[in-house]
């Protein structure tokens, strides 16, 4: 069937079924709320009608409709505070698109030769590599060393000693920051940095630290000399419309030398193993080398979006631009990703299919939701057709309502298909990491959900190293050993009426 025809057959069912549903409300309520209800259910229509030929995903347009025209009112509201495409701002009148441009150009004329080897014809990954250099300005890093944590003990056991030793500046961006013995530890570290000369640079989320950090933790924060800033503070949504397109960044930089990335937040929760949704299990990745400069160079973008002051963020652009001296003995080649909203396509999601299209024997994924577009699902499923060895690890527990059995939804067609489902047993696996075969690994704060992949700020380190990616196998061995390999879709056990409402949670998912 043609894709206008469906558009049509759509849109006609959309408005048959609106209208049947003001009939029986009107019926069922009183006559005199006729006028105003159909009014209401005429605007839905209308904007419905002029949203569907809005540049938008598909699916993303079907289920604002379906929204939209079946909870009248409410989900009109709910679009124009949380569904409105939002124009992240212009590039070019930011600092990042200048500091972007320079370093791009110096490491991609530094580092020549690597990039030639890793773009030749014989190197299965280069495309992948000149996919990111040419879509989205990303460097090639050489000289790197590379250690994955594989829990929150481990990484903030390893953070505060490197907080310890900072000599210039300390930046810091995390979704979620939260009150606790945590906090305080970090809070302590910084104040005796900022005694000693150090400059502490701190975004965190708005929405994500909701309710979670208390004003005076933010006080405490500033006395201590921490020049700290929300990201998008949820003040005008109406006007705005950025209340859904958050930061979902958990990085940190240490006088450029030393990074980190991954999905572990600064909150107690994320340091303690065991919690009550079961075992906490997350991984984030340390750097050491030129691929810092990369996550740096994000920083000042959102520092400068955060801050909408310029003079508050060029003190940090001599530090960025200086040539630094990397004592490692790590050869590891990254290209640090940086995607936001301001992207009319998602740069995270071309790299994911195409890392899945060039692996030839393994596609290993590892995440917390997975709602990922139906592109995605094709190229995992044509992979194991093909005959790769492709497995999907996804929590045993969760802390979000049906959020794990819509992932589950998600997973019928991949099953039937010989992808291998592994569910951690009584562990929420907060992971968002990937390898393809034994030369590529993926970490970073990006889950394989719309939301990661089209509306938050992430950001993903691609390191093309054999010797990470056999380090790193013998964990994910370990997590398949305590994991729950499915057989069958589990999904189907469920009563008739559970899954009736998983689909219709599959209807509107695009837009959770």
């Amino acid at each position: 069937m043609k894709n206008w025809l469906k558009i049509i057959l759509s849109m006609i069912f959309l408005f048959g079924m609106a209208i049947m549903g003001l009939i029986v409300v009107t019926v069922i309520l009183n006559l005199k709320f006729l006028y105003i209800f159909l009014a209401i259910v005429i605007i839905d229509l209308i904007f419905s009608f002029f949203f569907f030929f809005s540049k938008r995903r598909y699916e993303v347009k079907f289920s604002w409709i379906i929204f939209i025209n079946f909870v009248p009112f409410i989900g009109l509201c709910s679009y124009v505070f949380f569904g409105r495409k939002y124009h992240y701002s212009n590039k070019k009148s930011l600092l990042y698109n200048h500091l972007n441009k320079i370093e791009y150009d110096m490491y991609t004329e530094k580092n020549k030769k690597s990039l030639a080897a890793y773009t030749s014809p014989e190197q299965k990954f280069g495309n992948v590599v000149e996919l990111l250099m040419h879509s989205a300005s990303k460097p090639l890093y050489q000289n790197n060393k590379i250690e994955i944590l594989t829990n929150g003990t481990r990484v903030f056991k390893s953070l505060l000693t490197d907080l310890q030793q900072a000599q210039e500046y300390i930046l810091l961006t995390y979704f979620i920051v939260a009150d606790g013995e945590l906090f305080e530890s970090f809070l302590a570290v910084l104040k005796e940095r900022i005694t000693a000369g150090v400059r502490v640079y701190m975004i965190y989320d708005h929405v994500g630290s909701y309710f979670k950090i208390s004003k005076k933790s933010i006080k405490k924060l500033m006395k201590a000399g921490v020049r700290v800033h929300k990201y998008l503070p949820i003040i005008t949504p109406f006007i705005s419309g950025n209340a859904n397109y958050r930061n979902h960044r958990k990085d940190v930089i240490i006088d450029g030398l030393i990074g980190y990335t991954g999905g572990i937040n600064l909150a107690d929760l994320y340091a303690d193993q065991s919690w009550k949704f079961g075992i906490f299990h997350d991984k984030q990745v340390r750097i050491e080398g030129e691929a810092v400069r990369g996550l740096e160079v994000i920083f000042a973008d959102d520092w400068y979006f955060a801050t909408k002051r310029h003079e508050k963020i060029t003190e940090l652009e001599p530090n960025i631009l200086a040539e630094k001296k990397y004592n490692i003995s790590g050869k590891s080649h990254l290209q640090i990703v940086n995607h936001s909203p301001s992207i009319d396509h998602s740069i995270t999601e071309e790299l994911y299919i195409s890392l899945i299209n060039k692996a030839r024997k393994r596609i290993w994924l590892s995440t917390p939701y997975f709602i990922p577009p139906n592109e995605v699902i094709r190229a995992l499923i044509l992979a194991a057709r093909a005959g790769i060895d492709v497995r999907l690890t996804i929590p045993g527990l969760t802390d979000k309502i049906f959020v794990l059995d819509l992932t589950k939804s998600y997973c019928k067609d991949l099953i039937a298909n010989g992808v291998k489902i592994y569910e951690m047993n009584n562990m929420f696996n907060h992971n968002k990491i990937a390898i393809f075969d034994d030369e590529v690994a993926v970490i970073g704060t990006c889950n394989l959900d719309y939301r990661s992949f089209f509306s938050d700020h992430q950001t993903t380190a691609v390191i093309y190293d054999p010797v990470v990616v056999a380090n790193f196998i013998p964990r994910w061995e370990w997590d398949y050993k305590h994991a729950i390999l499915w057989h069958e879709w589990p999904i189907k056990y469920k009563p008739l009426s559970y899954r009736l409402l998983l689909i219709c949670l599959k209807l509107v998912a695009p837009i959770l």
